[in-house]
């Protein structure tokens, strides 16, 4: 019995030191907490970042806009037959022609025939012509003054005159019969490439009627509508480089339009680009140029360290005690090759993060490496 009133004691002592160490835990967890607010723990690296530094530099200036290539100029090749139709045509869109090449040509069998009878009707004017040419001489050599009246003697005259004149017109016939002969052959009025033909074998065409339409020169011109403030910063003979898929092309102001549209307030400037053809650049396409103005110097910031977004442009700028970066706003020019001008915001000597910025937020921890 004694044994067994020993072994409660023990159990009930046990009990009581299990019931104070329960009780004294939840005092301990509520202390956790504060102990870890009164300690700083460092905010952990999202990203590793390059920084670069801004800086002024010398900048070209340029200004972007877009424009239509057309043709330098168009020649219009025409008929000057009438009644007479196409025999054959010799040339199709987009053949190259050197001036003076056959084009199409017309029936030659009614033109001939009626240039012969111009020339027997000049054969036969000029047997009249002599004809009379030699009754005139006579009437002239005769000295004595009543072997001829003066009406005889003036009627002969006139009838030399008459016939002179018959003469010169069945010339003038003929001379126009050989130019309609020369007209069945419609040749190229300069070198060029084939823009149109409107030409149908077997027609007839009306005289000025169009039948080809000609590039000339294969010579593209990039029109470019401008604002009237940007039209007063372009001079002639500023370089130009007009963008296209394969490689950009440079070319020179030719001339500026002397008018602004009174609706839109633009104005055309027309830049000469040597060997568009040669690149496989065509009339009608849509091209964007650049106009070279100059250069200036700058504020800049590398393109990669820009970001857009709402509607705003920021960059990212570094707090080294913290390690935490911070988004500033900016305002910016437009880009000029690898840089982009800035207008406020950041001052040269700043520091921004180069790039990865599209995956920073604002207070995000970063490591910068070198």
């Amino acid at each position: 019995m004694k044994f067994s009133t020993n072994t409660q004691k023990l159990s009930l002592v046990l009990f009581a030191a299990t019931l104070a160490l329960s009780a004294c835990s939840p005092a301990t967890e509520e202390s956790a907490p504060a102990d870890s607010a009164e300690t700083t723990v460092p905010g952990k690296a999202s990203l590793s970042v390059e920084l670069a530094v801004i800086e002024e530099r010398t900048i070209p200036l340029k200004m972007s806009v877009n424009g239509s290539l057309a043709a330098w100029q168009e020649a219009v090749i025409g008929s000057q037959l009438n009644g007479v139709r196409i025999d054959s045509l010799r040339a199709e869109v987009g053949d190259t022609v050197k001036k003076g090449q056959t084009l199409a040509v017309f029936d030659q069998q009614t033109v001939r025939a009626d240039l012969e009878q111009a020339r027997a009707g000049v054969a036969e004017a000029q047997a009249l012509f002599d004809q009379a040419r030699l009754n005139a001489d006579m009437i002239r050599n005769i000295t004595d003054q009543g072997a001829v009246s003066a009406q005889e003697r003036n009627q002969v005259i006139a009838a030399e005159k008459s016939a002179q004149a018959r003469l010169l017109s069945a010339k003038a016939l003929q001379t126009q019969q050989e130019i309609r002969l020369r007209n069945t052959t419609v040749t190229a009025l300069d070198d060029g490439v084939i823009s149109s033909r409107t030409a149908t074998l077997g027609a007839v065409p009306n005289p000025g009627q169009e039948l080809f339409r000609l590039v000339r020169q294969k010579r593209l011109e990039w029109q470019a509508e401008v604002t009237d403030a940007e039209l007063m910063r372009i001079k002639e003979g500023m370089a130009v480089t007009v963008f296209n898929d394969a490689q950009p092309l440079r070319g020179t102001v030719r001339t500026i339009s002397p008018v602004i549209n009174a609706q839109s307030r633009n104005g055309m400037v027309y830049v000469d680009v040597p060997g568009a053809y040669a690149k496989g650049l065509k009339p009608g396409m849509y091209l964007r140029g650049e106009f070279d103005l100059g250069e200036q110097t700058a504020t800049v910031i590398p393109q990669t360290a820009v970001i857009e977004r709402d509607g705003f442009t920021y960059a990212f700028t570094l707090d080294e005690k913290t390690s935490q970066v911070q988004r500033i706003k900016l305002e910016v020019n437009k880009a000029q090759g690898e840089f982009i001008e800035v207008l406020n915001g950041l001052k040269p000597g700043d520091k921004v993060v180069r790039s990865g910025v599209a995956f920073l937020a604002h207070g995000d921890f970063v490591k910068v490496v070198q």
